[in-house]
């Protein structure tokens, strides 16, 4: 059997950052690579929200968080994107990182651009805060609030 992968899916790191499909959407789906194969009808439900925007795939095993970041980054400053959705698999310590790279893409370079954080786990699609986001980068804060501690 042949995986379906989602039609709409261009890879991060090979797509130009002045693309027109990007420019014109002002709108972004970012996923982690493996979502195009395990979930495509995931995906392209998601892809169809806020008119039809463009998706770029990312693996944070195969590719740097860094030059990723430096990416993202770019693609959201010169096509001018208003609106950037994360939707990873939960779970995935490198999947992890496209979120917290977007926020703090969005934190340092690009605070006006609208951020959604979304995760797939086992077949259910979850939303996650920004909060959510920023407290998995700080273990001992996770560790306070599973001790009762604020």
């Amino acid at each position: 059997m042949v995986a379906r992968k989602c039609s709409r899916c261009e890879g991060l790191m090979c797509t130009n950052v002045g693309d027109a499909r990007l420019r014109n959407s002002g709108n972004l789906l970012l996923i982690g690579s493996c979502m195009a194969t395990r979930y495509p009808d995931i995906v392209e439900e998601f892809s169809k929200k806020n008119g039809d925007q463009p998706v770029l795939e990312v693996c944070l095993e195969e590719t740097h968080v860094d030059q990723a970041g430096f990416k993202i980054a770019s693609v959201v400053r010169y096509a001018s994107i208003r609106g950037l959705t994360v939707l990873t698999i939960d779970g995935s310590p490198h999947c992890v990182q496209l979120h917290m790279v977007v926020e703090d893409i969005k934190r340092h370079f690009t605070p006006e651009v609208e951020t959604a954080h979304y995760v797939v786990e086992k077949d259910n699609v979850y939303e996650i805060s920004a909060e959510a986001v920023k407290r998995a980068r700080h273990l001992s804060r996770i560790q306070a609030s599973l001790n009762g501690v604020s």
